[in-house]
């Protein structure tokens, strides 16, 4: 480009940019880097030499837009600071039982979660605690002639509440019932018989029991009905009356 062709291009942008003429733009080294836009300079602003153009087109529309600063770099992105845990709120501690039908509420809730280990540790737990049945145990007094004529002297009492009949039934049958599920076959068989001995009777629901469905059909299950099941196989005699 001829100087004055330069000089022409230099008063076109300076008019259209509202500069004054020492704000002209003026042609640079083509090597020279852009610090501001990062192209190639060929044009620069007189009055601040960090503003380049490729060409005089650029630079041209640059002015006639009203631009008297060029573009500000976008300020880099800050991640949002990341929220801090927050763990989880602790399950409420479960109070410990204090009574045999407390332990069995709490293991058949167990059952029902799937929990078998704890189900079983609460119906064994149960088995130690108060019942329902009330039991007066007398103990020999250590000292002291007995209140109704004696040397040996007497005996004082305290009363103690175990477990009735049902209840052992019950226990018996939730603690096979969660060996079942634990697979443990003869255990679960055991607890079967000490609930029978027990007076438990209802010989139907134990083949039908689905929590007890891992020991039937075995040699040991099959064993202990064919001793306490007798009327197994018999026909009613009286079932044509409905």
């Amino acid at each position: 480009m001829r100087p004055s062709s330069l000089a022409v291009v230099a008063l076109a942008i300076s008019l259209l940019s509202g500069f004054t003429p020492s704000e002209a733009f003026v042609q640079t080294s083509p090597s020279t880097q852009s610090r501001a836009w990062g192209v190639s300079a060929g044009w620069s602003h007189a009055g601040d030499p960090t503003v380049t153009f490729a060409s005089t087109e650029e630079a041209a529309n640059w002015a006639a837009t009203g631009n008297a600063q060029p573009p500000a770099p976008a300020a880099p992105a800050v991640p949002a600071p990341a929220a801090p845990a927050v763990p989880a709120p602790a399950a409420p501690a479960v109070p410990a039982p204090t009574s045999f039908r407390e332990a069995e509420v709490l293991g058949l809730r167990y059952m029902q979660e799937g929990d078998y280990e704890r189900a079983l540790n609460a119906f064994q737990r149960g088995m130690k605690l108060p019942g329902s049945r009330v039991d007066v145990v007398r103990t020999k007094m250590l000292s002291g002639p007995s209140p109704v004529g004696g040397s040996a002297g007497g005996t004082e009492g305290r009363v103690e509440m175990k477990l009735d009949e049902f209840e052992l039934q019950a226990a018996h049958y939730n603690i096979a019932c969660a060996y079942a599920k634990l697979g443990n076959v003869a255990e679960s068989v055991a607890n079967i018989q000490m609930s029978f001995d027990n007076g438990f009777d209802n010989y139907a629901t134990v083949r039908a029991d689905p929590d007890l469905s891992a020991v039937h059909g075995t040699a040991e299950f099959n064993n202990l009905m064919d001793r306490y099941d007798k009327k197994k196989g018999f026909p009613n005699p009286f079932s044509f009356l409905g």
